[in-house]
């Protein structure tokens, strides 16, 4: 027992020196654990990883070099003892020398000549023959954009290789598709004694394409069609389609597999008539000449499903897109992946996934629809069917990522010797190129047989179905927390590169989810699985450890399948991690030393989710804990400490600063007089401060949410936050206009404004008429757009001018004024927008600079104009963006004075006590008892008082 507790008292004692920090509660022991700054630059690092780019990458492992191989199309092939960095490599074809040595040859001489010279059929050994299958490929010309026709030739059309060994043969076998220009492809196999070739022809294992009697070039004589089904004075009637893939599959795109009795298979087909699948022989690796399949094509027509030479259908048809069948066993089922789509970054490309309980089919999805059509249907992008798991789809700013991912298919999987399946795919991205790389992700299954990717790329992780299913990798306190989620949703708008991006949610403890979705979740005892159901629909997944790419960084992380077919991934750093991120990418707001002149957002820190922030002040009352200076008072500079810590979960690091607040200063300018409007949104009813009877209305059109009052750190009490809204369906609040019915030589509207995102069109502010639909507007993008029904301007129009001058994320003052003989000056945050775009028409004439417009009839407007509006009046919708402290003016401020508007409000001032030009005092408790003697500012009598400046005794006083 002394050896127990010394050893715990020394333990104690090195984690304390060490930095590490313990406080105790109760019975529970919480250890909090310091982490600086050289400590979170170790935890947190780069990684580059070698990358490849095969398109339609098939991978397999070999044995005896302990490596991993893609090949793909064109003899692109690489290798990788990780699956993470790979090595572009060179594999030969050859040829046979009448002594048998092996010479290397070139694309157009590699398959004319096949190796295979007898097969048996029904017990019998015959002749197989010479099938040219570069002849085959070739005997058709190619045709331009142009109409111009030219010789196809042999390189630039080997397509999409797959690679198994056959232990019959004791060879590695090449399954490789020459693609014709016109049908007339063929599926072949090479072999080799070593997987790095080289490969020599062994014989075709399909053809297509041969589609009339009148053709010599593709006569099915040339085909082993007569091996199949017997000698044939003309072509079958079925095969006589000019229109060969309205009808039969394309002999492209090779999947090669062993079934769990040893069988040895191949899918085969893209677009056109099918996927198809064909049962080989494992002593030659060609097709199994025994093997027969009915026809039903009398019957069924386009809609054939077998055909005793092409095989069986088990996915596609009637021209439906699909391409690069692969089957893989996992589990207890066969799962069969299938892109859809167009190979191209608007081409809306995308895996899907059917399964079956056998190798041949039937395969279909978690509602049980078939992967077969028996008629065309769209199945990719808006408005499409939406058959088949969809395992991922485009998506961008996922973890570190800039650049999108896109086009993601052409996939390949691997049930690995190391227990775990994995997910090679290649994927375009969006970056305005065609370029194309390789990316591998683990799969898992959920409870249901269902396979889910893994949210990040694969990096060494150990985790495998077998741990999935028999530990539980996080407790469910370790679980719970905020969360990045991105929705693999159907029907992406691929023709405009849209992408699936991620939205916030939190796992809370008690089991419920809030945020972006909202719902419930769940975990298990002695296992990693996850339910959610979120928004309706529930997801069924497993929780897993994963290093996010490019970094260092460990993340808990979720991957689902939805009951719809989608797929969800979620993500949050572990603690120590988002605290060692945030340190090392995050530049707090105070240095050592500064001087204090202005707030300071001491909590608009760039940092993660779980990563909380505290500050603390020892002179609260003239710098306070969220940054807010107040001078008031201060006749000389005044030291100020403050104190900062982050922390996450018992992680955390601290540190102090040592600050100097300066003395009061009041700035030159005059930004007290004509203030007409003063609302700060910190309590209901929202009222003008200036005009008790002036009330901002908080409304919404449709299905959309009425603006919501909410707490900011950096701003005084509380913001208005307006939702973004479609035109008709807005979230807006509305104002009376307090400039109406006065004529006024200008105007000027100031308020802080915080964009949600980078949306250019929807309205921020306007004075709106909507009975004369009249307007004059302002949006993120510092567009100001007027008209009054005969003339109009744009300046800084979207289509014109892209604006990032009011950044996204960021609290900025802008201020706009009007003048009747200066037009209008934008200023963002004290400073004077100079380079402006007009465009427009004043009195039938084209405006194209700021001196072109007549100024009076945009201030004739406002004074008849009824309402001003936040978030409506704009010809689009409103804008998701937060507001603070909104001034209007009776006229338009000097360059000097919003210089001065804009250092009073960034320090604590009371912006309703400024009507200038007459005392204002606070109403005492026996004023407010002489109802008969209070007037408004109207001059009218008042019996009950509520904020606002009135008239007492002939004093202008506010009731607070």
């Amino acid at each position: 027992m002394k050896k127990i507790l010394r050893s715990l008292v020394t333990g104690l004692a090195a984690m304390v020196m060490a930095g590490h920090v313990l406080s105790l509660h109760g019975q529970d022991s919480d250890m909090r654990i310091y982490v600086g700054k050289e400590d979170a630059q170790k935890m947190y690092s780069s990684i580059n990883m070698q990358r490849t780019s095969i398109h339609d990458p098939s991978v397999v492992y070999d044995e005896s070099s302990k490596s991993y191989y893609i090949f793909g199309s064109h003899m692109g092939t690489a290798r990788s003892g990780n699956l993470q960095n790979w090595s572009w490599i060179s594999l030969p074809w050859a040829t046979v020398n009448g002594d048998g040595s092996l010479v290397s040859a070139s694309p157009d001489n590699a398959f004319c000549i096949n190796q295979t010279k007898e097969v048996t059929i029904q017990g019998k050994t015959v002749p197989f023959g010479n099938f040219d299958a570069a002849a085959w490929n070739c005997a058709l010309p190619g045709t331009n954009e142009n109409g111009e026709t030219f010789a196809w030739t042999v390189d630039g059309n080997m397509w999409a290789p797959d690679i198994v060994y056959n232990p019959v043969m004791k060879k590695w076998c090449q399954y490789l598709s020459l693609n014709g220009p016109a049908w007339n492809s063929c599926i072949i196999l090479l072999t080799a004694d070593k997987i790095e070739g080289p490969y020599v022809y062994q014989g075709p294992v399909v053809y297509t394409g041969f589609r009339n009697d009148t053709d010599e070039r593709i006569s099915f004589h040339k085909t082993d069609l007569e091996l199949v089904i017997g000698k044939q004075q003309s072509l079958p009637a079925r095969y006589r389609q000019d229109k060969w893939g309205d009808f039969w599959p394309h002999a492209i795109d090779p999947c090669v597999f062993y079934d769990e009795e040893g069988n040895l298979w191949m899918a085969y087909g893209s677009w056109s008539g099918g996927i198809y699948m064909l049962q080989l022989n494992e002593q030659t690796g060609l097709r199994d000449y025994d093997t027969v399949y009915p026809s039903d094509f009398d019957t069924q027509k386009a809609k054939v499903t077998t055909d005793p030479y092409l095989g069986k259908k088990i996915a596609g048809g009637c021209y439906v897109s699909g391409e690069g069948p692969y089957i893989e066993h996992i589990g207890d089922y066969y799962y069969l992946f299938v892109s859809y789509g167009g190979y191209a970054p608007d081409g809306g490309y995308e895996m899907r996934i059917f399964r079956s309980t056998r190798p041949d089919g039937p395969y279909k999805d978690m509602n049980g629809t078939d992967a077969i059509f028996t008629g065309w249907r769209l199945n990719f992008g808006p408005n499409a069917d939406n058959r088949g798991e969809k395992l991922l789809g485009s998506y961008n700013k996922w973890g570190f990522m800039t650049i999108g991912e896109c086009a993601q298919g052409h996939n390949s999987a691997i049930a690995a010797p190391d227990g775990r399946t994995y997910l090679v795919y290649h994927t375009k991205f969006n970056d305005g190129t065609a370029g194309h790389q390789v990316r591998v992700h683990q799969l898992f299954l959920n409870r249901q047989g269902w396979l889910v990717a893994a949210p990040f790329e694969y990096n060494g992780e150990t985790a495998d179905d077998r741990k999935i299913a028999s530990s539980q990798t996080f407790s469910r306190e370790e679980v719970a927390g905020p969360y990045s989620v991105l929705l693999h949703r159907y029907g992406l708008k691929h023709t405009e590169y849209e992408e699936a991006t991620p939205s916030d949610i939190v796992l809370l403890e008690n089991g419920k989810v809030e945020g972006a979705y909202t719902g419930t979740w769940n975990i298990y005892e002695n296992n990693s699985y996850i339910t959610l159901t979120l928004n309706g629909t529930t997801y069924e997944g497993v929780v897993i450890e994963q290093q996010m790419e490019h970094t260092t960084i460990q993340a808990i992380c979720f991957t689902a399948c939805g009951s719809n077919g989608t797929n969800l991934w979620g993500y949050r750093m572990k603690d120590k991690y988002a605290l060692a991120y945030t340190l090392n990418t995050t530049t707090l707001p105070v240095k050592e030393n500064q001087s204090i002149s202005k707030n300071i957002d001491l909590y608009g820190i760039k940092k993660q989710n779980a990563v909380e922030v505290k500050w603390s002040s020892d002179r609260p009352n003239v710098l306070s804990s969220t940054g807010r200076y107040n001078p008031a008072g201060l006749t000389e500079d005044v030291q100020v400490q403050l104190k900062a810590e982050l922390s996450c979960g018992n992680y955390f690091w601290t540190e102090d600063y040592h600050v100097t607040a300066r003395k009061e200063t009041l700035p030159e300018g005059d930004w007290k007089s004509g203030i007409r409007a003063y609302y700060n949104f910190d309590g209901k009813p929202f009222t003008n401060a200036y005009n008790s009877n002036q009330e901002a209305r908080t409304m919404a059109q449709g299905s959309n949410r009425i603006p919501s009052s909410e707490a900011d750190s950096l701003r005084n009490g509380r913001i208005l936050h307006q939702f973004f809204g479609a035109n008709g369906n807005c979230s807006y609040t509305q104002i009376p206009n307090p400039l109406r019915n006065e004529r006024a030589e200008g105007m000027t509207v100031s308020l802080w404004v915080k964009r949600t995102d980078d949306v250019p069109w929807d309205a921020i502010w306007s004075f709106y008429n909507a009975s004369a639909n009249t307007r004059l507007y302002f949006t993120g993008n510092t567009y100001i757009g007027f008209n009054n029904g005969k003339d109009w301007f744009d300046i800084n129009h979207p289509g014109i001018v892209v604006s990032n001058r009011i950044p996204v994320g960021e609290w900025c003052l802008v201020t706009l004024t009007v003048s009747r003989t200066e037009g209008c000056q934008l200023y963002v945050n004290g400073n004077r927008v100079r380079d402006m775009e007009y465009v427009g028409n004043c009195n039938g004439t084209a405006v194209g600079a700021a001196t072109d417009f007549d100024y009076n009839k945009v201030m004739d407007f406002i004074q008849a104009c009824p309402n001003f509006y936040l978030g409506y009046g704009s010809f689009w919708g409103s804008v998701d963006v937060r507001l603070d402290d909104l001034m209007i003016y009776d006229r338009a401020l000097s360059s000097t004075d919003v210089r001065a508007l804009n250092t009073m409000s960034n320090r604590v001032t009371d912006f309703s006590q400024l009507q200038s030009g007459s005392s204002i005092e606070n109403v005492d408790n026996d004023l407010r008892g002489t109802a008969g003697q209070t007037y408004d500012l109207s001059g009218r009598p008042v019996k009950d008082m509520k904020k606002g400046v009135y008239i007492v005794n002939g004093k202008k006083i506010i009731n607070r």
